[in-house]
């Protein structure tokens, strides 16, 4: 199977996944559920059962793709790394969810979609690596086009925020949260490059996508437990007392976990194969389509020039698909010379 193909059906998996997961996001934390009263407004809760699914996934995963180094010895060569990975998505999913209590869910949506600028910042200025003029002007592009979409709609046109909260607090968490996710990505490509560039000498010890899938979960579940056992030990018990009262979130809390982990698979195996660069971009084009999809079942207007956003953003798919087939070709050539 070519990489061309790899690549597609890898796209098609987190599409897939995660276009389900959207679906139950938004109700799963920004609903005020009828019995209880209240939102789903626990994050700790939420990435525990998240993360105890993707390791039991992930564990499948790793098994069918036969390693060479075992997960034990893994966790003990990459520990340290491991650890600060799995924090800073920690910390980074519970400053996206409370930014909601500050920001509308537009702003939630538009800051999430921009995550390709934090990435190749992490990657300049802490990794010091060479990303390249052409993948940095394409990532800017996509990022472009995505906030052109969400930004020529009436919605965001009138700037609605949450009454009574202060905006800039809500803006300070998202930023937080994108510079985490920046720092998360660039690490993950980071430690698959490096790992692989050492080459033979290492060859009993490669590090696959699975790897840092069973990983990093198994260090989330530790973040959240002890945060649900130190810092917020009310959490837990609400929550299971929420749920009590409105049965329904559990099916939603479900799903959201599921499809979770089931995306991380293809997150994986694309972060692998792909590098993190074309990862986020996936992954951003992944909520244009979210944004389209509720277009077309709920009847929204679309303006000219979020279309205008829409054109930008696949351009410059377009043309990052047509410049790595490029590449590719130039070195099969070289390859047979």
């Amino acid at each position: 199977m070519g990489l061309p193909v790899r690549l597609a059906i890898s796209v098609a998996g987190i599409y897939i996944a995660f276009l389900t997961w959207s679906l139950v996001h938004e109700p799963l934390t920004t609903r005020q559920w009828p019995n209880s009263g209240r939102r789903f407004e626990f994050p700790s809760v939420v990435a525990l059962v998240q993360g105890l699914i993707a390791i039991i996934v992930g564990m499948v995963y790793l098994k069918r793709s036969h390693p060479t180094y075992r997960t034990r010895q893994f966790m003990r060569d990459h520990g340290h790394e491991l650890l600060s990975i799995s924090l800073s998505q920690s910390i980074s999913t519970p400053l996206a969810s409370y930014s909601l209590k500050h920001v509308d869910f537009l702003t939630y949506m538009l800051a999430k979609s921009c995550k390709l600028v934090p990435v190749l910042v992490v990657h300049l200025l802490v990794y010091r690596t060479n990303v390249g003029t052409t993948k940095t002007v394409l990532a800017l592009i996509v990022t472009c086009g995505v906030l052109i979409f969400n930004m020529g709609g009436d919605s965001c046109k009138s700037k609605q925020t949450v009454p009574g909260s202060p905006l800039s607090g809500g803006v300070i968490l998202l930023l937080a949260s994108l510079l985490l996710d920046g720092y998360t990505n660039a690490s993950q490509d980071r430690m698959l490059k490096r790992n692989r560039s050492a080459g033979i000498s290492q060859a009993k010890k490669s590090i696959t996508g699975a790897h840092l899938m069973v990983g990093l979960n198994i260090c989330i579940v530790l973040w959240n437990v002890l945060c649900l056992v130190f810092l917020s030990p009310d959490q837990f018990q609400n929550a299971v007392n929420m749920i009590s009262k409105d049965s329904v979130i559990i099916y939603y809390l479900a799903t959201y976990a599921i499809c979770g982990a089931l995306g991380q698979v293809f997150i994986f195996f694309t972060l692998e194969n792909y590098g993190s660069l074309v990862l986020v971009t996936v992954t951003v084009t992944r909520k244009m389509f979210s944004m389209i999809l509720s277009i077309v079942i709920y009847r929204h207007q679309v303006s000219r020039l979020q279309w205008v956003g829409v054109a930008t953003v696949f351009g410059g798919i377009v043309t990052e698909a047509a410049l790595k087939r490029k590449s590719a070709q130039d070195v099969k050539k070289l390859k047979t010379q």
